[in-house]
């Protein structure tokens, strides 16, 4: 089995490789927006076109590939190697597959994220852990990352 800072850090690279990826490729855009709109002689059009344009993809690539998928897993992270970590024990109400790479696993009615593998998986779901289950789970602070979970005789 891997552990659950293996996946972490390889999602990382991951976010962070395709994060940069479609940045250069939006800075691609932008300049090749900016040489087609050299011959556009009203300068309030070239101006809105240009800075418009800019705009959007650079707030649409920071938001979705910065914010919703980079800044988490960097948090989870920075919590695991500093050691910022909360310990509960719950009972799984659910279990949900979000996205390719991620659990959304809700303990006692509040959401958590296990980073998953398919191939090398840290926790089986079904197997090590399944919905109804009391379960002692330690995760990050801020970032609601499962570091570890595994089932706990004690009742809640």
């Amino acid at each position: 089995k891997g552990t659950v800072y293996e996946l972490i850090k390889s999602s990382l690279s991951t976010y962070a490789f395709v994060a940069a990826v479609f940045g250069l490729w939006s800075l691609l855009v932008i300049y090749g927006m900016f040489k087609k709109t050299k011959d556009i002689e009203n300068k309030k059009i070239k101006t809105v076109l240009r800075f418009g344009i800019s705009g959007v993809l650079v707030c649409l690539w920071a938001w979705h590939f910065v914010y919703v998928n980079l800044y988490p897993i960097s948090l989870a992270c920075y919590e695991y190697t500093h050691n910022i970590v909360e310990e509960k024990i719950g009972v799984i109400n659910s279990i949900e597959q979000d996205g390719k790479d991620r659990i959304a696993l809700i303990i006692d009615n509040t959401e958590y994220r296990l980073v998953h593998s398919s191939t090398d998986p840290a926790v089986i779901i079904g197997k090590d852990i399944a919905e109804g289950d009391a379960v002692r789970v330690t995760f990050g602070a801020k970032s609601k990352y499962v570091f570890d979970i595994y089932k706990s005789n004690t009742k809640t």
